[in-house]
């Protein structure tokens, strides 16, 4: 099964995509994240979507998730990343799945991380990708 992790921090989109056969396996392990420069700007937005969906084309992902962020309160996300959000949602092959960083850390207070990641900021992500692939 290969599995699709997103942690979205303001513009930028983390992903992270991973094959369990059976052995969990890092899939382009080279693409970090990808990045928002204008959120006005039509054309940049256009732009980005088409890369998002064009990495999740060629990953082929049996399923994607997000990592969900906080609404309302101090530690509310920024707009830009709702709208990043939004984008993504888009992407009509697979059902976008939603998973609380809270369910990532009870999940994996009991069970290993069967990868290692490349940068720290990418940890979420990979979390997300191996509890979906689970």
């Amino acid at each position: 099964m290969k599995t699709i992790g997103i942690d979205i921090d303001k513009k930028k989109v983390i992903v992270v995509a991973i094959e369990t056969n059976p052995n969990f396996v890092q899939l382009q392990p080279e693409i970090k994240y990808y990045e928002l420069k204008d959120d006005r700007d039509g054309t940049e937005l256009k732009t980005f979507m088409d890369a998002l969906h064009s990495y999740f084309d060629s990953i082929s992902a049996d399923k994607i998730g997000i990592v969900t962020r906080q609404t309302k309160g101090r530690f509310a996300a920024s707009p830009y990343s709702f709208k990043v959000e939004g984008l993504i949602q888009l992407y009509a092959k697979t059902t976008i799945e939603f998973v609380t960083p809270q369910a990532l850390t009870a999940h994996f207070k009991k069970n290993e991380i069967p990868l290692s990641f490349a940068f720290s900021y990418q940890e979420k992500a990979l979390k997300l990708a191996c509890y979906l692939g689970r």
